[in-house]
This record gives C-alpha cells, structure tokens and sequence, in this order.
C-alpha cells in the first residue's frame, strides 16, 4: 500500500495552518502528487520525504521504515531529478550543437562573399589602373598634336608676313 497524506492531514501532523501546507504541497513536482478515489490531491511518499526534509519533523511515525530505507528513497528521488536536469542539459546541449552549426554555415557563406568582393575589387583596382594608363597615353598625344598644330600654325603666320616684315622680324 502506497503511503500519502492529503494536505489536511499534513497539515495536522506538523502542526502548520492548511493554507500554508497548501503552498508548499503547490511547490511540490507533479510526480510527488496525485489524486486520491475523492478527487483529493494527495502528497505521495516521495513528496512526503521531501516535506521531511523542509520541516525538518518526521510525517509517518506510524509506519515501521528504518532509517536507511528513507535514505535510500530520498537518494532515488535526488537521482531521478538529477536524470531529468541531465536530459534537460542534454537537450539544451543539442540545440546549442544546432545553433554552432547554422553559425558555422553562415560564417561559410560570408568568408564566399568575402573572397568574391576582395575578387571585385581587385578587378577595379586594375580597371582604374588601366584607364590611368590610358589617360596619361591620351594625354601625351594630346600635348604633341597641340604642338604640331602651334607648328603649323607659325609656319602659317610666317608665309603670310610680307617680305619686309620677315626681314625686320616682326
């Protein structure tokens, strides 16, 4: 027969208000409580343990358990409620594995799109380069046929002076 008391019950064992119990009872986890044939919520023993160790008063005097058998109970309780943090951490662990993973993708596809602007702009750089070398070649043919039309246009001017005026020089 399983050992449970109804917060009533605990409450006039330890001697604490209803409401009080209520609150702790309330605290408990869902696997130290259940519903008895009434519909009441009863504190089951592992819960009932773990009462024990709040108020620090012993719940069922009348029952005839030694004291390495609660012992050994309260560490099975410990146990599993370490188990389920472990399987929660676990858990949490997996999704972090995920997250490092899509990081790890999108860091990927940024060092691509990288690579391709560095290729971009190294391209620029030798078109600039190149219309500079262009500009410069344009302008030197600029600067002769400038002075190839000034020559011309001097031996022009000289053709057209009269005779005296290429004698005297003006």
């Amino acid at each position: 027969m399983a050992i449970e008391k109804t917060v009533s019950e605990l409450a006039e064992i330890l001697g604490i208000s209803r409401q009080a119990i209520n609150n702790r009872v309330k605290a408990l986890p869902e696997e130290d409580l259940d519903k008895n044939d009434k519909g009441v919520t009863v504190v089951l023993r592992s819960g009932l343990i773990k009462l024990e160790e709040i108020y620090k008063k012993t719940i069922f005097e009348d029952e005839p358990v030694s004291e390495e058998a609660k012992q050994r109970e309260f560490l099975e309780i410990l146990i599993d409620e370490k188990n389920t943090e472990i399987t929660r951490l676990y858990e949490q662990l997996k999704a972090k594995d995920s997250q490092l993973e899509n990081k790890d993708e999108q860091l990927r596809i940024k060092d691509v799109q990288i690579a391709e602007k560095d290729k971009q702009l190294d391209q620029q750089q030798q078109l600039t380069l190149a219309a500079f070398s262009d500009r410069d070649t344009l302008k030197l043919e600029l600067d002769e046929a400038k002075a190839e039309v000034e020559e011309i246009q001097n031996q022009q001017e000289e053709a057209k002076k009269g005779f005296f005026a290429r004698l005297f020089g003006r």
